[in-house]
């Protein structure tokens, strides 16, 4: 079960290293053709308009920052949906983004060494930068309960 923290995570600390020692920040896991998480962050994926992130199961351990972005995203009248995605739907993506409480929301411009979408941050990925930073400041006025 990948869905509860614990010091079982050997695994994900293991790629963490490989990606970094080939000069990724990242590893994103793949199960059974799915989407799950990255070795530290959830991610999210975007096709035009939409974000996808993969839905809670006990393949993901979801995170804060995660179901922050998701409210955020529909307060905004955005179009993320909590569904499976394909490793098809990955590598197409026009934006990957993974986000942490650490990371916040960080974009990925390269996967395997290719670019994403034009390999820089992309307009999905500004927009919601933007709605976390101001969230942000908000709750640090305490303008947020």
């Amino acid at each position: 079960r990948c869905d509860i923290k614990s010091v079982a995570l050997l695994a994900n600390v293991l790629m963490r290293q490989e990606a970094r020692d080939s000069s990724a920040s990242e590893a994103i896991f793949i199960r059974d053709g799915l989407l799950t998480e990255a070795t530290a962050s959830n991610v999210f994926v975007v096709a035009g308009e939409v974000v996808r992130t993969p839905p809670k199961s006990p393949h993901i351990l979801g995170g804060i920052t995660r179901d922050l972005l998701v409210e955020l995203a529909h307060a905004a009248g955005m179009d993320c949906r909590e569904e499976p995605v394909t490793e098809a739907q990955l590598r197409a993506a026009g934006e990957i983004w993974v986000s942490s409480s650490t990371k916040e929301v960080a974009p990925v411009v390269r996967l395997d060494g290719e670019p994403v979408g034009e390999g820089v941050p992309g307009p999905q990925w500004q927009r919601m930068q933007g709605l976390f930073q101001d969230f942000k400041q908000r709750l640090m006025r305490g303008d947020i309960d």
